[in-house]
């Protein structure tokens, strides 16, 4: 996965749902459906919409681009604040472990 395509991907799942869900997207247990069920439910993403969010997720971990994605989005300056934190704080702590 290069920076384009890494970049495509979260722009598919947007930062904030990526930052967000980050934990739930790289648990490699949770089944598909559960996760898009529970898009539709929280997020109220459509069913399709919550089908590419979580399809593009596994990808970006497979590829060991997590930290990549995490940085791209904490360096964005079209993002809240709060999207920019989380993913500051979740490398911080990647980093840590």
């Amino acid at each position: 996965m290069n920076d384009d395509q890494l970049y495509r991907s979260i722009q598919s799942i947007g930062m904030g749902c990526f930052v967000k869900y980050f934990e739930a997207f790289s648990d490699r247990e949770k089944r598909d459906d559960d996760l898009i069920e529970a898009l539709m439910k929280i997020e109220g993403y459509e069913e399709s919409g919550a089908r590419t969010r979580v399809s593009q997720s596994p990808r970006i971990f497979r590829e060991n681009r997590a930290v990549d994605a995490l940085n791209k989005i904490a360096e964005s300056e079209r993002t809240e604040s709060w999207v920019l934190a989380k993913a500051k704080y979740l490398i911080e702590k990647i980093q840590v472990q």
